[in-house]
């Protein structure tokens, strides 16, 4: 017979690994963040994707029945998780260095960014950034400066990213929160435009 104080161990040697993990990287909160940021540059709607709730654990006993011990593992796990997963804040993106970092990354999208995005000059890539898919696609006005718009939009991205992980506290967090923004660049990207994907390919958005 499994004792309850081995099993409240075990629940808490569990939880304790579960909950590292779940709030070392506040993927939703990143995810929120990258929403609200992509879709201020952009000038498009900046909400968030539903939130993906997964089925709060019961605390019934498993069925065979578990006795005092699996009611009291249950019990162990809803204490800890929930309030855990309720507690969970909100990215902090709001710092006079983040702002000014968008701001820059606005304007260079309004002046030089959109003309290219539109023309399929260039693209978002899978890593975060943008990069040139076609010079040619671009009039000769405007080929000259198309490396250095590429350039300082890239600048501006690695400012952002390591920006954000800094204002939480978690600067190591910086190559997490480049994916999370990398995935919203491409999911906001306006159709006709071009995206490279993981394995280099260019691909338009329909």
């Amino acid at each position: 017979m499994i004792k309850p104080l081995t099993v409240f161990a075990a629940c808490l040697a569990l939880v304790a690994g579960c909950v590292t993990i779940n709030v070392y990287f506040p993927a939703a909160a990143a995810e929120k963040a990258a929403q609200q940021i992509v879709g201020n540059v952009l000038g498009g709607s900046a909400s968030a994707p539903a939130p993906n709730n997964p089925p709060a654990a019961s605390s019934a006993p498993a069925a065979g029945g578990g006795g005092s011990g699996a009611s009291l593992g249950a019990a162990v796990l809803d204490f800890f998780i929930a309030p855990a997963a309720a507690a969970a804040p909100d990215m902090n993106i709001s710092t006079p260095e983040i702002q000014a970092i968008e701001a820059r990354m606005k304007a260079n999208f309004e002046q030089n960014l959109e003309p290219l995005l539109k023309a399929g000059v260039i693209g978002f890539t899978a890593d975060g950034n943008v990069a040139v898919r076609d010079l040619n696609a671009a009039p000769l006005s405007m080929r000259a400066g198309v490396s250095q718009a590429v350039a300082s939009a890239n600048r501006e991205r690695g400012d952002l990213y390591a920006a954000i992980a800094r204002a939480n506290g978690h600067p190591e967090w910086e190559p997490r929160i480049r994916a999370v923004f990398a995935q919203t660049w491409i999911q906001k990207a306006h159709p006709g435009w071009y995206y490279r994907d993981s394995s280099g390919a260019w691909r338009r958005k329909p």
